[in-house]
């Protein structure tokens, strides 16, 4: 669904998609010593080359590659090291609340009959303790919890779509992150990099934003 514009077709925003760390609330997260805590608990259970070898991967993905190499025993890796990162999460994220217009913006958007969403690499448990009130204002969540396929993959962008019952090419991802901008492209929406996070506007274009905003209180404003 589209709208002409002289020359130019606008796609018609039936959703915006935003990630929630450094886009709905400050980015308190160390992910340095995030990953020095999981490297710990793969070291226990794989030997040293594959620990170099996966050395450069994101948190998320060196437990995953981890468990695969381990086999039948992967699972109890995967386990513990989850609940550890559950755990860095929830102290990262003590004291923590949204920005102070995060529920403004979410409440404007809705009041344009467009759906909203959320898609994280974190768990469950940060979004609920630092924004307790989340269902009065997000119509569908998806974290780690859900799928395997987290940002940069594709598989939470479309995850989210089915579950607001939108296209993705009627939707806007939102963050604060490249891999926020490289799901986003990757599932055919519509990209926003904001700069409350750690990632610069160069950065953001080299990634290919569609726009890149200073928060989100400029959103309302790409909504046709």
């Amino acid at each position: 669904m589209s709208e002409e514009t002289g020359t130019e077709t606008i796609p018609v925003i039936k959703g915006v998609i935003f990630d929630f760390d450094g886009t709905l609330t400050e980015l308190t997260l160390d992910f340095r010593f995030m990953k020095a805590e999981i490297v710990k608990i793969v070291r226990r259970y794989v030997q040293e080359e594959t620990v170099t070898a996966l050395k450069d991967h994101p948190i998320l993905e060196m437990i995953y590659e981890a468990e695969d190499r381990l086999g039948k025993t992967g699972a109890k890796l995967r386990q513990e090291a989850f609940e550890r990162l559950r755990i860095l999460e929830l102290e990262a994220s003590m004291g923590k609340e949204v920005y102070p217009y995060t529920r403004e913006v979410l409440a404007l958007i809705k009041k344009k009959s467009v759906k909203v969403g959320v898609i994280t690499r974190s768990c469950i448990d940060v979004l609920r303790g630092v924004f307790p009130d989340i269902d009065e204002y997000v119509m569908g969540i998806v974290t780690r919890e859900h799928l395997r396929e987290v940002k940069p993959h594709p598989g939470q962008a479309y995850a989210i779509s089915s579950l607001l019952s939108i296209y993705p090419e009627e939707s806007m991802l939102a963050g604060d992150h490249p891999t926020d901008i490289a799901a986003g492209k990757a599932a055919g929406m519509k990209t926003v990099g904001l700069l409350t996070g750690r990632t610069t506007k160069h950065e953001f274009e080299k990634a290919g934003a569609t726009y890149i905003l200073e928060d989100i209180r400029g959103i309302p404003d790409l909504i046709h």
